[in-house]
């Protein structure tokens, strides 16, 4: 037995001794394995920490806490990678030194080096179950090292999690500042509430403008805000109006007042405050104990000034001098080269009153006018103002009742319509067409698009009569304050024609008027209150043509009397107001031309609208319909029916679309009607006065044959998907397919070519079967598209794949082995979003593609892509005017030399590149991101204004050579000024910013010990 024991013994040893053997060996022999396994965990490491350190940044720009461990993972990630660098520094040393000696020339060095490597490993499952806490919450990434995979695994939590949210931009961030030169009233007041601001007493802390409205209060705080923001880490904007929503202002400024309570310096501006505002109530941290907190508020009263204890500014009218300069700039040099003009123009900017709003609004209105005309209106500036109105607002009144008695009879209508909505509302230029249909006062209107050209050429009337606001959406538009309460004046006082009362966004919960006393209106709004409570006594209205009443979440059924009372009635809008049944009384709204019951969804059944014969217009957007019934049919002067996102209408009457004979814009979707849609489809084809479609199908087999709509002005179809990507009021005049499937059916789309070449835009979603555009569907008409939008297609790798295209060669698109036509010639517009597989944007020869005709590029989040063009096409993109890449976070470059071939035949012959169109640039969140240029040619930007560099943190230049940008003033925040301010400069201190602030930010946070 001990000579068993002994043998068993001797086993174990000689087997223990032969395993260490081994290993030891094995840190020789696989240390190249090893160490190169570290380097790819140390990369894949950054990468994440890269991301992480996104999250961090925006959670800090919305002034949100960071989730408990973050900190200490960062620290401790950037602590390892550190170490790694080191190692793999040392490592690559000692490789050279054993080189240099003979291979083998060092086992030492390898036997080090390997079993370091090695001696990684037993960490990376203890550092895997440390991170694991955080993978619930959102926050950012991992590390690596010799406990790489560990801290990768950490922070594996954070990625999962990652929005990155790009707020749209607000007042302030569109704000162009004003020239000021030889202004010296507002020069002054500026200074004033410049110093004011840059005072630290507490006496200061709320900062207040006041002055008569239409004198440039708002313009001004705004101009401040241009010229202080550089003092504070952000300025927030809201405005209050004369009815306050707390929810709005919060919303405004929520993520600024998060940020002063973290003690950062924040500068609010209040604007428009007609009563003292409680801060508490707004949640607005300010007073002693937040004193990092500056409040500028502007107001047309002193006394609220007064009451919220602000430092007051008065903001005055401009006296003569400076209100001709301004004037002058509004009118031209005309008002002092025409001896006639210069003798009268003086007396109308005296009768202005030094109101930069009015001289504005009176400008625009005379400047095209003729001499005579210029006098009649200096005579009826002289006029007194109306006694119904206090001194102040009746001068008002007056001033801008001139640019209104200029407006022909279609744009005063507008003007006062515009009236009826509420305070701040951005009005909708749809809303308006509706509602001057219904009302019948456009003499001799041909169609609804007649109608929708009118209203656009009234807006744009006002808008350039400083009437109405510009906005950036033209589809909508929007009165200024003051302006409002003019024409409120106007409307209240009536012409003999329109009389409205208007008591819309005021907050109301009822609304019982008295029988007799809305006798003399024309016009009744009661939009966008919370009324519940209705009269149920009769009411006189004889002369009422339009109410309006939409937007009363909790509405309650109308009575008999009030529909008797309201019979006279031509346009109703009924929308958003939760409606229970409508009532029977409600045939005896004969007289109706418009109705607006969109938003309802209580409201299931429609047939007693076949009553109405008069109407026109009917829409059912999103109400609780189940079908469109026979009677429906009957309706026979309908010119416009819209039945979209009507999630439970599975039933369409036959032959009701057939009797609509007259009608001109059908929007309906059939997304839920299980049979008949491909004979309803017939019938809409046969409806020979239709001009404009909206219509949504669940796939594309319910299309007839030879579905062809080029005779159409307008449309948008949509196949497949869930619910109308098509919002009804969005531009008409489109022609516009959108493809929702999972695949694409390629034998019907071929049979809806014709449709598809007609489409000049095409929006292709989620569709899995896709692996790029042309060729796969170059023979369905997809070339010939102006406007495409690809997004959420998982398998597209590129827009163009021609490497096994070989029926290609031999069509006739080939003349001597060269292509004619080349790929997106007519392309104006590409829209690229969530393309996981996109590695470049064509895998074919540059001279097959031709982007000459582009005019906005946007690309969002397509992690593959590394680069965008090739300098031999970005020769071509003469026409390209906006460039918008965000969170692609593989993208290296947006130009580059290209392949060698290209290099030689194409750059080495051109000197430089000329955008000659590209105005605005936006790069958001590209963690790799280099430059925007790679070669070394000198590129000039002869239009470029605009360049907005955020989170970019490998961007320390634009590009080597020369870029030429004559008209670029800032780059984000960093000023053009001076020979050596170029773009790379402006790139350069971006980097540099905000790799200190970064750098500033982690050392503020407490360090957190290891456990």
């Amino acid at each position: 037995m001990g000579d068993v024991a002994a043998k068993e013994l001797f086993g174990r040893v000689f087997n223990s001794l032969v395993g260490f053997a081994i290993k030891e060996i094995n840190y020789m022999r696989k240390c190249s394995e090893n160490v190169e396994k570290n380097r790819d965990e140390l990369r894949n490491l950054k990468a994440m920490r890269g991301k992480v350190q996104q999250q961090i940044d925006i959670a800090i720009r919305k002034g949100d806490n960071l989730i408990i461990g973050v900190e200490e993972w960062v620290k401790k990630v950037d602590v390892e990678i550190s170490k790694a660098e080191e190692f793999l520094e040392q490592e690559a040393n000692a490789k050279k030194t054993c080189f240099k000696i003979g291979l083998c020339g060092n086992w030492h060095t390898l036997y080090h080096y390997g079993k370091m490597a090695t001696k990684m490993s037993p960490y990376l499952l203890r550092h895997q179950e440390g991170g694991k806490g955080y993978e619930t919450c959102v926050s950012m990434a991992t590390k690596m090292s010799p406990y790489l995979l560990r801290h990768q695994e950490g922070g594996k939590g954070y990625e999962t999690c990652v929005s990155v949210y790009t707020p749209a931009p607000g007042p302030l961030e569109v704000y162009q500042n004003k020239n000021l030169d030889d202004i010296a009233t507002q020069n002054s007041a500026l200074g004033d509430i410049i110093t004011a601001i840059e005072d630290e007493d507490v006496s200061k802390q709320i900062i207040g403008i006041y002055g008569l409205g239409g004198v440039g209060k708002t313009t001004l705080a705004m101009e401040v805000s241009a010229r202080v923001k550089h003092l504070f880490a952000a300025v927030a904007f809201t405005t209050v109006s004369q009815t306050v929503s707390i929810e709005k202002i919060q919303n405004d400024i929520g993520d600024a007042t998060k940020r002063i309570m973290k003690g950062e310096k924040i500068l609010i501006i209040l604007d428009d405050v007609w009563e003292k505002v409680d801060l508490e109530n707004l949640c607005i941290p300010c007073g002693i104990n937040h004193p990092n907190c500056k409040i500028l508020l502007t107001s047309r009263s002193e006394s609220v000034c007064e009451k919220m204890n602000a430092h007051k500014i008065c903001v005055n009218a401009l006296p003569k001098k400076e209100a001709w300069i301004l004037f002058k700039r509004v009118v031209g040099v005309r008002v002092e080269t025409d001896a006639d003009l210069k003798r009268v123009a003086p007396k109308v900017v005296e009768e202005c009153g030094g109101l930069p709003l009015f001289l504005k609004t009176v400008g625009n209105a005379l400047k095209h006018k003729s001499i005579e005309d210029w006098e009649k209106a200096l005579t009826r500036l002289q006029e007194h103002a109306p006694t119904r109105v206090d001194p102040e607002i009746g001068k008002a009144f007056t001033r801008l009742k001139l640019s209104y008695d200029f407006l022909d009879n279609e744009a005063r209508l507008c003007f006062l319509l515009c009236s009826m909505f509420e305070e701040d509302r951005e009005i909708w230029l749809e809303d308006l067409v509706n509602y001057a249909v219904g009302l019948a006062k456009f003499h001799g209107l041909k169609s609804i698009e007649d109608a929708r050209q009118r209203v656009e050429d009234a807006v744009n009337i006002l808008t350039s009569s400083g009437l109405l606001l510009n906005l950036d959406d033209k589809r909508r538009t929007k009165m200024h304050d003051v302006v409002r309460d003019v024409a409120l004046l106007i409307a209240s006082e009536g012409d003999g024609k329109n009389n409205f009362l208007v008591e819309a966004g005021k907050g109301l919960t009822e609304w019982l008027p008295r029988k007799n006393e809305l006798e003399s209106y024309t016009g009744i709004s009661l939009c966008k209150n919370k009324i519940s409570k209705l009269p149920n006594h009769e009411l006189y209205l004889p002369h009422l043509d339009i109410f309006l009443i939409q937007r009363n979440d909790e509405l309650p059924k109308f009575s008999d009397e009030l529909i008797r009372g309201i019979k006279e009635v031509r346009v109703l809008d009924m929308s958003w107001c939760k409606i229970q049944p409508l009532p029977q009384s409600f045939k005896f709204l004969t007289k109706l031309r418009m109705l607006d019951l969109q938003g309802n969804k209580s409201l299931h059944d429609i047939s007693i609208l076949v009553e109405m014969q008069d109407l026109e217009i009917l829409i059912l957007d999103k109400t609780g319909i189940k079908e469109i019934p026979q009677e429906i049919g009957q309706l026979v002067n309908l010119r416009r029916l819209r039945a979209l996102n009507c999630s439970n209408l599975s039933h369409v009457a036959p032959g009701v679309i057939s009797q609509l004979w007259r009608l001109e814009e059908l929007l309906i979707g059939f997304m839920w009607e299980l049979e008949g849609i491909y004979e309803r489809i017939v019938e809409i084809m046969n409806l020979s006065n239709l001009t404009y479609l909206a219509l949504h199908v669940p796939r594309f087999d319910v299309i007839p044959e030879g579905f062809n709509l080029r005779k159409l002005k307008g449309f948008f179809i949509q196949i497949g998907g869930s619910l109308e990507f098509f919002y009804p009021l969005a531009n008409l005049k489109s022609q516009h397919l959108v493809i929702k499937t999972d695949y694409v059916e390629i034998p019907f789309l071929k049979s809806l070519k014709q449709l598809i070449e007609a489409s000049h835009s095409t929006d292709l979603y989620c569709i899995e079967n896709l692996n790029n555009i042309l060729p796969q569907l170059y023979h369905e008409g997809f070339n010939e598209l102006e406007h495409i939008k690809l997004n959420n297609c998982p398998n597209v790798s590129c827009l163009v794949d021609t490497t096994n295209w070989d029926q290609f060669h031999s069509s006739k698109h080939l003349g001597e082995g060269k292509i004619k036509d080349k790929f997106f010639g007519k392309l104006k517009h590409l829209h690229l979003a969530y393309l996981p597989s996109l590695e470049v944007l064509w895998n074919c020869p540059d001279q097959y593609i031709s982007l000459s005709n582009l005019v906005t590029l946007s690309i969002f989040q397509c992690d593959k892509l590394v680069k965008v063009f090739p300098v031999s096409v970005a020769q071509g993109l003469v026409n390209l005017q906006n460039l918008h890449i965000s969170l692609c976070n593989s993208l290296e470059k947006v130009i580059w030399d290209g392949d060698e071939e290209t290099s030689k035949s194409e750059t080495e012959h051109s000197e430089y590149i000329v955008f000659r169109s590209l105005a605005k640039i936006d790069f958001f969140i590209l963690e790799r991101l280099e430059r925007f240029y790679s070669g070394h040619s000198t590129i000039k930007y002869p239009a470029l204004v605009e360049v907005n560099i955020y989170s970019c943190p490998s961007m320390k230049m634009w590009g080597p050579g020369i870029h030429e940008t004559p008209k670029l003033k800032f780059v984000k925040n960093v000023q053009l000024d001076g020979p050596d301010a170029t773009i790379n400069y402006a790139v350069n201190k971006i980097y540099e910013a905000e790799k200190k602030l970064w750098n500033e930010l982690m050392m503020m946070e407490p360090r957190i010990r290891c456990e």
